[in-house]
């Protein structure tokens, strides 16, 4: 059989055990084993996975994966980030829309220091959601706010999917972590300027009442009640681009120093630990079985020579950069609709990233691109998992108060992704100018 013809039946194989419900980490596993077994042998073949697997269950920056998310654990478990959408919520009530705004900016701080999207949404969504019901605001703004807000968790370092990527594609996470920053205080402005204009416009949807000012006193007050998550972005990134640590003992720090402020504030219970230790477990587990079949089935890919070949088809194809990276997005935004990003994103990377920079692209510009690609995603029915988080905490919501309330945000992230195509400094700036390890 030639290796052609072996790609396509080892994808097609992957596609039928898909679509017959197989977990995505069991088919990939299953058709990268077959494959090394067929190119490689039994016995050589089998000594190809344990070394692949071990190479990556082993990797020293995949340490960041359990440490960011056991951070996040505790952080959702113990209620420390619950003060913040309040304070924060003081500070912006004059403007229209001001509560849905306090959401938006509120999870762009909590992402500061959770790294995970999901954590982000439900910690600042259980204060919030009750709080602009009470006053009456509109269910799909309530959702969208606080579903887009959300995904800011993966934006703004630290970020568990730049982890995934720098790993996986050899690009420094130090890097990804500066580069994503100003593209993340860029789309949660853009985010929080939609909703006042949408509230300027449609002021029913978020009615104003005298309550939601707060005194000067009331203000300094909230300095206090923030005090907790400002002094972990200082210990995880403040010792991070101070050159002090890696990215991986920053998380160290940060999974330390939240257990410490937890105990400070008497909210470490056994439950706690108990619910932060089962979270690390199941979500580590599922990513790095992942990224073992995944990568699994990439070095078979690479054995049959797909990257060398899709590079050599598109560049036959005499397109211009921005013809090709227009198309590649709109087939991203396809997938982003039907299926688990992060999965999907693992899969195609050692694919794509050859060939994207083969064209010149930036690998840490890219890798900006692929976040804002799973931010879409986790805010797109039917599997976005930053839906099924908001609906939980609204019972009754409908699928039309879905889609109206996250399609505007949808075409904010597509905005961004243009403009950091036209603007690419917008991402590389800052990793240009600062020397995190």
């Amino acid at each position: 059989m030639s290796e052609s013809a072996l790609g396509g039946v080892l994808v097609g194989l992957m596609f039928v055990l898909f679509a017959a419900g197989v977990e995505v980490s069991i088919a990939l596993g299953v058709v990268g084993m077959l494959g090394l077994l067929w190119l490689k042998g039994f016995t050589i073949g089998l000594g190809v996975v344990g070394s692949i697997a071990w190479s990556n269950a082993s990797s020293f920056s995949f340490i960041a994966v359990p440490l960011f998310v056991f951070m996040s654990g505790i952080l959702l478990h113990s209620g420390i980030g619950k003060g913040l959408y309040t304070a924060v919520a003081r500070w912006v009530s004059f403007l229209p829309g001001g509560l849905a705004v306090a959401s938006i900016f509120s999870c762009a701080i909590f992402a500061a220091i959770s790294g995970s999207s999901v954590a982000t949404a439900a910690t600042i969504g259980l204060i919030a959601i009750p709080e602009m019901e009470r006053r009456g605001y509109a269910r799909r703004l309530i959702f969208g706010s606080l579903a887009a807000g959300g995904t800011l968790g993966i934006l703004i370092p630290p970020s568990i999917p730049m982890i995934i990527y720098g790993v996986m594609t050899e690009t420094s996470i130090g890097h990804l972590y500066a580069a994503g920053i100003v593209p993340g205080v860029v789309l949660a402005l853009l985010f929080a300027g939609f909703v006042v204009g949408y509230a300027v416009l449609w002021p029913d949807a978020a009615p104003r009442v005298a309550e939601d000012r707060g005194g000067l006193l009331d203000k300094l007050r909230s300095i206090y009640e923030v005090a907790p998550v400002a002094l972990l972005i200082v210990v995880v990134l403040g010792s991070m681009y101070a050159g002090i640590v890696t990215p991986t003992e920053a998380a160290a720090l940060g999974s330390l120093a939240s257990l410490l402020l937890a105990a400070a504030f008497r909210r470490l219970t056994w439950r706690t630990l108990r619910d932060a230790f089962q979270a690390t477990i199941r979500t580590t587990s599922m990513v790095m079985l992942i990224i073992i079949f995944a990568s699994i089935f990439s070095h078979v890919i690479a054995l049959i020579g797909a990257p060398k070949a899709l590079f050599g088809l598109v560049t036959g194809l005499g397109l211009p950069r921005w013809a090709f990276f227009a198309a590649l997005f709109a087939v991203l935004l396809v997938i982003a609709y039907a299926l688990e990003e992060l999965s999907v994103m693992i899969i195609i990377l050692p694919i794509l990233f050859p060939l994207v920079t083969g064209l010149g692209f930036e690998p840490v510009w890219f890798g900006i691109i692929m976040v804002l690609w799973l931010e879409i995603g986790l805010i797109t029915p039917p599997v976005g998992l930053n839906l099924f988080v908001i609906q939980n905490l609204m019972p009754g919501t409908t699928a039309r108060d879905v889609t109206l309330g996250t399609t505007p945000y949808v075409v904010l992230m597509v905005a961004l992704v243009a403009l950091l195509f036209v603007f690419p400094e917008l991402a590389l700036w800052l990793p240009r100018h600062t020397a995190p390890r």
